[in-house]
């Protein structure tokens, strides 16, 4: 099993291999990447948040920008919470 410390590693990989791909085809749009992978492009960040719910760490970022790595906002869902 993984620590959120690994998979934070693996989720930064993930981005800066991505990265170009991201910027020319995805500007306007939310991306989401957990597991060492892209998850879902979408069109809103709370749709981008929730796909990424179950895992550990994930990055949820507009296309274009640098993701920012760390708490930003913490938000109820239910019994649990999203850190964002």
């Amino acid at each position: 099993m993984s620590t959120y410390e690994e998979e934070k590693k693996e989720n930064l990989a993930a981005y800066e291999r991505l990265k170009d791909e991201i910027d020319a085809r995805y500007i306007g749009q939310y991306v989401a990447i957990a597991n060492g992978s892209l998850v879902k492009i979408c069109p809103s960040f709370d749709e981008a948040s929730e796909s990424v719910r179950g895992y550990r760490h994930a990055l949820v970022f507009p296309a274009g920008e640098e993701p920012i790595v760390g708490l930003l906002r913490v938000r109820a869902y239910g019994a649990g919470l999203l850190f964002e």
